[in-house]
């Protein structure tokens, strides 16, 4: 379960994502050392979740003008595969745990500012850890500081290295890894449609 990825060094505040993380950082807290739950306190734990994931839907939809567009059945199916890179519901293959683990560790957060940093740049530029890491500080109704950017940063860059050779093979990152047209326009959304349930 991926309960602690909502919970780490950036908290959001002054928005409907506040009450859902405060009490998903409760669970995440008690599990790891609690695993006796009952089937309610899941429901309520789900429930929580999906909250987060609309709420940040919202966030980014505010910001990005068109992520909620209505899409021709090829992007539909682009954007998901994409969204698979993001999100990936089989297991990693041997060799690729850790980096993969380190995708599913990235926050609500991190992923935000990864989208807003993309939508600000736009094609060629290239997605620089320490540039992200930058983006998800300038995130705006964020309270806090990033606890330990150096192991944030170490995170961040793993993920990122995983994530590079199949946003290539997608078209999202060019031959250089240098964010495309297609790229630019395709993070944000799909994003979007992972937090919201695919519309």
């Amino acid at each position: 379960m991926r309960q602690a990825a909502a919970c780490g060094p950036r908290g959001f505040a002054r928005s409907a994502l506040t009450a859902a993380l405060a009490r998903l950082c409760i669970y995440a807290h008690l599990m790891p050392d609690e695993w006796d739950i009952t089937e309610d306190e899941v429901d309520s734990w789900l429930a929580d979740w999906e909250a987060v994931d609309r709420a940040t839907a919202d966030y980014l939809a505010e910001r990005i003008p068109g992520v909620r567009d209505v899409l021709a059945d090829d992007e539909v199916r682009w954007l998901d595969a994409l969204g698979e890179t993001i999100s990936q519901s089989g297991e990693p293959r041997d060799g690729e745990i850790e980096a993969a683990s380190a995708v599913m560790a990235l926050q609500h957060a991190d992923w935000l500012g990864l989208a807003l940093g993309v939508a600000h740049r736009g094609q060629g530029n290239v997605l620089d850890p320490e540039l992200v890491q930058a983006d998800i500080e300038r995130l705006e109704e964020v309270d806090g500081e990033i606890e330990d950017p150096e192991g944030h940063l170490a995170v961040l860059s793993l993920a990122l290295l995983h994530l590079m050779p199949r946003w290539q093979d997608l078209g999202v990152l060019d031959d250089d890894q240098r964010l495309t047209q297609r790229g630019a326009w395709g993070l944000p959304r799909a994003l979007h449609r992972i937090w919201s349930e695919k519309g």
